[in-house]
């Protein structure tokens, strides 16, 4: 904000702690010369925090500036040149009523496309790093693979020391002899290890053998695996790089957001703006899913009273206080996927996921839940919801 009479601009801000709880403050910058002066304020009392140049009233007789004083503007002669006629521009169909106001809707808009964009680009990173290990677990599942397809060779290499163990001298590095596995009796060149004795290379391909036929099956299992999650993993970049955000935690990892991919996909869902997201888990496990997994703290969680119904889940992406018009459009729904769709006035809880809890060993769906409100509405389905909104 820029303040009218004289050279000062303030600056809000918000910090939220370690609990949850956001504090608020006011970043005073006065440009007057000649000593400009930076300063930390609580937004609520105006008491000052920090400040850039600390001054007493023995320093400047007309305000003191000292931490936990209250600000007071600096009186000064200055008259700003006053503009008859000042065009504000709209911003994306919206009108400003005044300079300041233009300004925070800008910095709005261009700090949440920025963030927007850097959530997305986080993923898409995150997931090709996964990509990249996945495929270098496969590299080492296919040389396992070629290992163990070689079973009926260790067979043959160790077939071939027995009869031979006393030929074999210190630091041979092979042993050419029959290959007495083989109905021609055709001759076979045994690779030996020159530091080890005659019984620790039979022992080496009788250990090599039995891991490649005990593990041929489970192998080829993991292979199927591991390209399977590949897949996955390159489907949902494309599908990010083509614009779809999917609601993803960067601290999941690969396997984690595919599971959750997957059940997003099944879920109802109505995507509000940047701001807001809106699912709804029509069986117990999609409650228990958006409600336990998919939800974050200061997410909104609704649900019908009394009556059985889905949980509806308010995602919360810039953790701001709803309106009361998305409170009535969630609480609708919650009322209409529940047991009570065709009655009237449905009473539906709504709180912040951070106070809703699910029981150890509770059924699929159950839950508990405090500091909610109540909230009286008219079912409506996701398709009336979604005509509204498009109007």
């Amino acid at each position: 904000m820029i303040h009218t009479g004289d050279r000062i601009i303030e600056f809000s801000l918000e910090h939220r702690d370690i609990y949850g709880e956001t504090k608020r403050y006011a970043l005073i910058c006065e440009l007057m010369p000649p000593k400009p002066n930076v300063i930390l304020c609580r937004a609520s009392d105006r008491i000052v925090l920090e400040a850039l140049a600390k001054y007493s009233l023995a320093d400047n007789p007309m305000r003191m500036v000292q931490q936990n004083q209250p600000y007071f503007s600096p009186k000064t002669s200055f008259s700003p040149e006053v503009i008859t006629q000042l065009v504000i521009p709209e911003l994306d169909g919206i009108s400003a009523p005044d300079v300041n106001a233009y300004f925070a809707l800008l910095h709005t808009k261009n700090m949440q496309k920025g963030e927007g964009n850097s959530q997305l680009q986080s993923k898409i990173k995150m997931l090709g790093r996964e990509l990249k290990k996945a495929q270098k677990r496969l590299k080492m599942q296919n040389h396992d693979l070629r290992n163990a397809e070689q079973a009926e060779y260790f067979h043959a290499c160790a077939e071939a020391i027995k009869p031979n163990m006393h030929q074999i001298s210190a630091g041979q590095s092979e042993l050419i002899t029959t290959d007495y596995l083989s109905p021609e009796l055709s001759s076979i060149t045994v690779p030996l290890l020159p530091e080890k004795s005659a019984l620790q290379n039979l022992n080496y391909y009788i250990k090599k053998y039995q891991k490649a036929k005990n593990g041929l099956a489970i192998i080829k299992l993991n292979i199927e695996k591991t390209e399977a999650e590949i897949r996955s993993i390159q489907s949902l970049i494309s599908r990010m790089e083509a614009g779809d955000d999917l609601d993803l935690d960067c601290r999941d990892n690969s396997r984690v957001m595919q599971q959750k991919v997957q059940e997003l996909d099944k879920i109802l869902n109505l995507r509000i703006d940047e701001n807001w997201h809106i699912y709804i888990g029509r069986k117990a496990k999609e409650n228990d899913f958006i409600t336990t997994k998919l939800g974050k703290p200061m997410d909104w969680w609704f649900h019908s009273r009394i009556y059985r119904g889905a949980h509806v889940l308010l995602r919360n992406y810039k953790k701001q206080e709803p309106q009361p018009e998305l409170i009535r459009m969630c609480s609708s729904l919650a009322a209409w996927y529940s047991q009570a769709k065709f009655s009237l006035n449905v009473p539906v809880d709504y709180t912040q996921i951070r106070y809703v809890r699910k029981p150890r060993g509770s059924a699929a769906g159950f839950v508990t839940y405090t500091n909610y409100k109540t909230c009286f509405a008219n079912p409506k389905d996701l398709r009336s919801i979604r005509s509204e909104l498009e109007r």
